[in-house]
């Protein structure tokens, strides 16, 4: 048994511990501490004494770690990680007053969402500035990679997916038909989509919302056509737009009803098409003030 140590010990004590054990070199720990050894071995014997135990077995030769060594070594590394995530808390918490969020939304599918959403949490957080962004869905899933957005209100699961992306449902969303008025299938109250297998489609766009495209398509296929698209279109007035200009007929989603538009009507679908909504981020980003918002959408 070695003399107790009289001061208490420290976090510094734990790093050299941990850095002699892993190097099992004296003179290699202390160029990787950036201290020098004299006083790496004084850290190391002050350590010991605290202890009441050998923790190295020392020759000429090699250091080893003694079985006290050993059964310190993973508590000292435990004790180290906790205490690195406790600053990172507290310096992460501490930034929150004065921060901010940026957050990407498909306004076609959360216009009347998002804004709750962002009320709720301001109510909780009133100094934090909250930005948001109309973007595209396949926008979105890029900006979170690049670190260019906090959070994103992405849409269906598809793009979120394909981005490697975190992701929470937020809702879930039904497909509506977009008919010019003077189209038969207008003056019924649901509508069949094998009723609009022989029309022209005004389509989503594969490449700005594929998780939508996809879901569109595959309807279609259930009701045992393939639609023939005469237009793709990035945003919801567009389609309208074609729409009612009796370009075609559109399959949207149910809150671009929302973007009334003279010449159109919606009609509901027998079987329609449909998916969950979801909230996407970077998961390898850290953020306090990110996290919870998103949590903040889990109490709405």
């Amino acid at each position: 048994m070695l003399a107790r140590y009289s001061a208490p010990m420290e976090l510094r004590h734990l790093r050299y511990f941990v850095g002699v054990a892993e190097e099992l070199n004296f003179t290699r720990a202390a160029r990787k501490l950036r201290v020098a050894q004299p006083a790496l071995s004084r850290q190391i014997q002050q350590l010991e004494e605290e202890v009441g135990l050998k923790l190295f077995e020392r020759n000429h030769r090699c250091v080893t770690l003694t079985a006290a060594g050993k059964a310190l070594l993973d508590e000292a590394r435990a004790l180290l990680a906790q205490s690195h995530r406790a600053i990172e808390v507290a310096q992460s918490t501490g930034r929150i007053a004065a921060g901010h969020l940026d957050i990407g939304y498909v306004w076609g599918l959360f216009h009347s969402l998002v804004p709750r959403c962002v009320a709720r949490f301001r109510t909780c957080l009133p100094d934090v500035t909250v930005n948001l962004l109309d973007m595209t869905a396949t926008a979105q899933a890029e900006a979170l990679a690049r670190g260019e957005l906090d959070a994103g209100f992405i849409g269906f699961a598809y793009e979120a997916d394909a981005a490697g992306l975190a992701k929470r449902p937020i809702g879930s969303c039904e497909f509506v038909a977009a008919l010019p008025k003077t189209h038969p299938a207008a003056r019924k109250t649901k509508v069949s989509l094998a009723a609009l297998a022989k029309d022209l489609f005004i389509a989503i766009s594969d490449t700005t919302y594929p998780g939508a495209a996809r879901y569109i398509r595959e309807g279609c296929e259930r009701a045992g056509f393939r639609p023939r698209i005469l237009q793709a279109a990035d945003r919801g007035h567009t389609m309208l737009g074609l729409v009612a200009a009796n370009c075609g007929v559109a399959l949207v989603p149910e809150p671009l009803r929302a973007l009334p538009h003279q010449g159109i009507v919606f009609r509901p679908l027998q079987d329609p098409p449909a998916g969950e909504l979801f909230v996407a981020w970077n998961k390898s980003r850290r953020s306090a003030i990110r996290d919870q918002f998103i949590e903040s959408l889990a109490s709405g």
